[in-house]
């Protein structure tokens, strides 16, 4: 672009990034207009791709599938039902769909015209679930659009759980079903082919925080002149490094937890951010960097998060190989035949079920990942109300509506690689030391960890920065 065209977004209250202004846009008025109609006025790629189709790097394309744009809602009743609405049609269906179709599901309020003894399947959201006192019997509280009715197994089951969609096969005695057979959403599984690829690897990083006294500045430079090929280990899979993930609480932030101040080394949260721009504009410009926040960012804790704003953020949006998303999020990697769907998400959420689920509060990598798993069932990254904090918006961004090839998350600080089904797991490693406020709670975080997977083969190695020479962290494979 030239100096006149910079100018006529200037005049129309659009920020142009230095990412594209080498650009050759032919139509700035269109593109000035379909901004303002996407109440948008920040022109970075994600902009360029999203309204235009730029995409990047010739064959190898990043296309945003998932994004909250920063709609508003307002907290009210009405806001909540339709909320809910949209949430159970988005997952009656997938369930329908993972059914093959072959669903004779009736409405509750129907069931009062079934005769004793006959079949019923119904598809409804968990409103309640107990166990009988002799526990031998799960009791839920089913509950659709016509109204509720009692659903009851033999069996105890803990990934069933409040506001799940489930659909369920049983018969009408008295009031109630008796369930013969019960079903999740669930994702399928993806068939995988023989491919000719090049190699092309992802990494994953979350919960940076910089800022902090206790950030693992070290490591990250280490990692930084690893992916600059100034370190020999591992330099054939730091040359084919094309994404780079940054999951979320990329700075320290303000006041986010008692005592915070005195573990802090930058005091000023914009300060923080341009600490950040500094180490991430070493990473050379064809690693494309996908940048998400988290609860320690600042932005809203609700979630879906918006981008980063700029507002604090601004100088990471001068890096030109920066996309940024929402939390969650997701997009596909398209290159050399290959499409990859990448699914990320902070992960405030999970701690909810470390807390309610008495198997899980050990806070082990395996209890993260059954966790996970259990949201890959359920088809929702927070599928109890109150497990973390929403927005009431028309759409629910938190339905796994595709079925995802890589789901990544952080938050908890852990650092792990597992496998649900053909969706490989991820939470990212932390890059800061424990802080008082984890030792008081026993939090053991797990530094300058590196999930690393080959999107040729969804293959995996988690390298370690910790110390001066990189390793493996063995038991990462799948």
């Amino acid at each position: 672009m030239d100096q006149k065209q910079i100018d006529s977004f200037t005049q129309n209250g659009i920020l142009v990034t230095t990412s594209v202004k080498e650009k050759q846009i032919t139509d700035i008025d269109k593109l000035i207009k379909q901004m303002k109609e996407r109440n948008i006025f920040i022109l970075d790629s994600k902009t360029l791709h999203d309204i235009l189709g730029f995409e990047s790097d010739g064959d190898f394309k990043i296309s945003p599938l998932k994004d909250y744009n920063g709609d508003k809602s307002i907290s009210t009743p009405q806001a909540w039902v339709e909320y809910f609405n949209d949430r159970f049609e988005q997952l009656k269906n997938l369930l329908i769909t993972r059914l093959n179709g072959n669903v004779r599901a009736i409405s509750i309020s129907n069931i009062r015209n079934v005769p004793q003894g006959d079949e019923v399947e119904l598809i409804g959201m968990i409103s309640d679930i107990s166990i009988s006192p002799v526990k031998k019997y799960t009791i839920i509280t089913l509950e659709d659009r016509s109204g509720t009715c009692k659903v009851i197994s033999k069996t105890i089951d803990e990934e069933l759980v409040k506001d799940q969609v489930i659909f369920v096969r049983g018969k009408k005695i008295n009031d109630a079903v008796f369930i013969d057979e019960i079903n999740l959403p669930d994702i399928s599984i993806k068939e995988e082919t023989q491919n000719q690829a090049d190699d092309v690897y992802a990494i994953f990083l979350s919960d940076i925080h910089t800022g902090s006294s206790l950030f693992a500045e070290r490591q990250l430079d280490r990692l930084v002149s690893w992916l600059n090929g100034s370190i020999e280990d591992f330099s054939d899979i730091a040359k084919k490094v094309k994404i780079i993930v940054l999951n979320g609480d990329l700075v320290d932030g303000i006041g986010v937890y008692p005592e915070q101040e005195g573990e802090l080394s930058i005091k000023n949260v914009i300060e923080q951010y341009n600490s950040l721009y500094e180490i991430l504009n070493r990473i050379p410009d064809d690693k494309k960097l996908i940048i998400t926040p988290g609860n320690h960012d600042a932005i809203h804790i609700a979630e879906p998060q918006p981008h980063v704003d700029p507002y604090f953020a601004g100088k990471l949006y001068n890096l030109e190989n920066a996309m940024f998303l929402s939390n969650p999020s997701s997009f596909n990697v398209i290159y050399d035949g290959i499409k990859r769907n990448i699914l990320l998400y902070h992960g405030f959420g999970l701690m909810y079920y470390v807390n309610t689920i008495p198997k899980y509060n050990k806070m082990r990598n395996e209890d993260i990942a059954s966790i996970m798993t259990l949201q890959l069932k359920s088809r929702h990254l927070a599928p109890t109300h109150g497990s973390t904090q929403l927005m009431p918006l028309k759409h629910d961004y938190l339905v796994i509506d595709e079925v995802p090839d890589i789901y990544a998350t952080g938050h908890v600080h852990n650092a792990f690689i597992s496998k649900y089904k053909s969706t490989v797991m991820i939470n990212s490693s932390c890059w800061q030391f424990q802080t008082k406020y984890q030792k008081k709670y026993g939090i053991i975080p797990q530094v300058a960890k590196l999930p690393v997977v080959n999107l040729k083969n969804k293959r995996t190695i988690m390298l370690d920065f910790l110390n001066e020479k990189i390793g493996v962290l063995e038991g990462n494979a799948v």
